[in-house]
């Protein structure tokens, strides 16, 4: 990190160069200023040339970053250096070297782990494949918003707004067009940001050319180009006085359009603004042959034609394409990695998920055959205490009946012994009494007779009752 008195030296040195631009030119004075610095302070000297001096002379700041990048071995230098290289060779129309860059940018970003400024890269790139693969453009602008918005950096949002709207405007989309640059449009304004501010006007005031509302469209780029002028950013003049030849194109009012695409035309020829260069050649085309200034519209549609062929030859494009797909098979490669890492990591899960389960099946299988056991010996004891209690039962019969016999052997014997002797002796004492008594008492001995058989027939009844109760046993 710097310290305080080396920014403000490198401020200082800035400062001094932008005061003398109008008299010296910028990248000559920088130049001569690096040569008395070490390495290390030369680095973040060109790292701090503000965007408006290097897109208004590509090809020196190309330079000066290559200088830069080849004396540093810093990655946050490299990648900070990668980034502004990638705009200029954009600015420029070298589109391979400008993908290359960009793609190199990320590579350290992610590195460093700088959410901010991968996001802020990928919205960048997203914008600079705009007119050769749009739906490419919105894939890296989408992946770019996203980045930003995650962390809520309201100045790299608001130029990826921005351009994410240019994007909307060029695929027919105004709605979303204008949507997204009057986002960009309120946070560079609570921003103040004085480059930011001009390019969202412009966009907000092109898109209500597109919708043909030119009454609205007029305040927004005068407005941008006063801040421009103001600023003396060649490349912003340039971008608004081709807006200004659009505006009257747009209403067919050619004569008055080419003045602008003239002056715009020779900001471009200067700073070396090959894409916008060929734009202006395109539209002089248009406007002479609309005027009928043939000569003057076949001479510009020439040069239309070999600038589009220096911007977009075949070998170019090839380049293009190998470089995204190397980029794009790395990155695949990076998340193939990843999703195996993944894959291993759910597999393992799955595998933990499985052993605790087949533990769970263990566990229940022991308490099931636990529990038959518990359950079969719970009715073996049954079963056991059930046949004790029965034993215990007949037990209990076979007492009660022994006791039965035994007061049965003893009513017998003691009907017997008892009331049987006694049956005995009145009837033999009977026999005895009749026998002596004399012959002529009659009917007394009748009586003694009638007594006689009836203590007969009781005795015999008593044999037979303790007979059954004899065979009741």
């Amino acid at each position: 990190m710097l310290t305080k008195t080396k920014k403000y030296f490198f401020l200082t040195i800035l400062l001094c160069l932008l005061v003398s631009g109008k008299a010296q030119n910028y990248f000559d004075s920088l130049a001569t200023h690096l040569k008395t610095l070490p390495q290390k302070e030369q680095v973040e000297l060109i790292k701090a040339i503000p965007f408006d001096k290097m897109n208004s002379n590509t090809s020196a700041a190309i330079k000066l970053y290559q200088q830069a990048i080849n004396l540093s071995n810093n990655k946050s230098d490299l990648a900070y250096l990668n980034e502004q290289l990638a705009i200029a060779y954009y600015y420029k129309g070298d589109y391979d070297l400008s993908v290359q860059t960009s793609l190199e940018a990320i590579k350290f970003y992610e590195q460093l782990n700088n959410q901010l400024k991968v996001g802020s890269v990928y919205a960048s790139l997203g914008y600079q494949m705009k007119r050769r693969n749009l739906p490419k453009a919105f894939e890296y602008m989408q992946k770019g918003i996203y980045l930003l918005e995650q962390i809520n950096d309201q100045k790299a949002l608001s130029a990826a707004y921005n351009n994410f709207g240019v994007l909307h405007e060029m695929d027919n989309n105004m709605d979303s067009a204008l949507f997204y640059y009057q986002k960009g449009l309120v946070i560079v304004e609570k921003l103040n940001d004085s480059i930011g501010i001009p390019y969202s006007l412009n966009n907000i005031a092109t898109a209500y050319v597109i919708l043909k509302k030119y009454n609205e469209a007029l305040p927004y780029y005068q407005k941008a180009f006063n801040i421009r002028k103001q600023r003396n950013d060649l490349n912003g003049m340039a971008e608004n006085y081709t807006a200004y030849g659009d505006f009257y194109f747009k209403q067919q009012l050619y004569q008055q359009a080419i003045p602008y695409y003239v002056s715009a035309d020779s900001i471009t020829q200067q700073i070396k603004y090959t894409y916008l260069q060929k734009v202006c050649s395109e539209q002089l085309a248009l406007c002479y042959s609309n005027t009928n200034d043939f000569k003057q519209a076949l001479h510009y549609q020439k040069r239309a034609v070999a600038l589009n062929d220096s911007l977009l030859n075949e070998s170019s494009n090839k380049t293009i394409a190998e470089l995204e797909t190397q980029f794009e098979t790395e990155k695949k490669e990076k998340q193939i990695l990843e999703q195996n890492v993944v894959i291993a990591n759910k597999e393992l899960e799955i595998k933990q998920r499985s052993y605790f389960m087949y533990a769970l099946i263990a566990v229940g299988v022991l308490l099931l055959v636990l529990g038959f056991f518990i359950i079969k010996q719970i009715k073996f004891k049954q079963q056991k205490l059930i046949e004790a209690n029965r034993l215990k039962d007949e037990k209990a019969k076979i007492k009660t009946q022994e006791k039965l016999n035994e007061e049965r052997v003893r009513i017998s014997r003691d009907l017997h012994d008892n009331i049987g002797a006694q049956l005995t002796f009145i009837i033999s004492s009977i026999d005895n009494m009749s026998f002596f008594m004399k012959d002529t008492n009659n009917e007394l001995k009748e009586k003694l007779q009638e007594l006689n058989a009836f203590s007969k027939n009781a005795i015999k009844q008593l044999r037979t009752t303790i007979n059954t109760l004899n065979k009741s046993k």
